[in-house]
């Protein structure tokens, strides 16, 4: 029951950080500075909204996986979409929006007639945060099949 009631608690946090926050960002923005954004050609809106879908998905794994048994098949299968979401929204994060550059962004401003290329190399990070998440994900594999293995009757071989 505790298991149940921390996923929907877990569940409501991620939809406020994710969800809410992203939705109302737009309006705490001064109408300068988005004028400032939009020029530079960072599609704001576009961003949110990535972010917004990846917090809805993340939000109902986190719900299901605290319904389901930890050591059925479902169970591995949330947690290892939850792993993958995670990758997806820090390569969104560090893409500036952009899933398909990997970590490389490039942002032109023009202030006075001088413009300015600012270009962005973290691809780096994404390489990293791609190992780290392939680990948690054996982590995660690992774990389930312990417990899974350690539920069986005694004397029973796993399968």
């Amino acid at each position: 029951m505790a298991s149940k009631i921390g996923a929907v608690i877990s569940a409501l946090i991620t939809l406020v950080l994710f969800v809410g926050i992203p939705y109302m960002l737009p309006e705490y923005i001064p109408p300068d500075l988005a004028v400032q954004i939009e020029q530079s050609g960072f599609d704001l809106a576009a961003f949110t909204n990535q972010v917004m879908m990846i917090g809805v998905v993340t939000a109902a794994l986190t719900l299901v996986g605290g319904f389901v048994d930890p050591i059925s098949i479902v169970a591995l299968l949330v947690k290892l979409a939850q792993a993958g979401f995670s990758l997806i929204l820090i390569i969104v994060f560090l893409g500036a929006g952009n899933l398909t550059n990997l970590g490389y962004t490039e942002f032109e401003v023009a202030v006075e007639g001088v413009h300015n290329l600012i270009a962005m190399d973290l691809s780096v990070f994404v390489y990293v945060s791609i190992a780290t998440i392939l680990l948690k994900m054996v982590q995660v594999y690992l774990e389930w099949n312990e417990a899974r293995i350690e539920s069986s009757p005694p004397g029973r071989i796993a399968p």
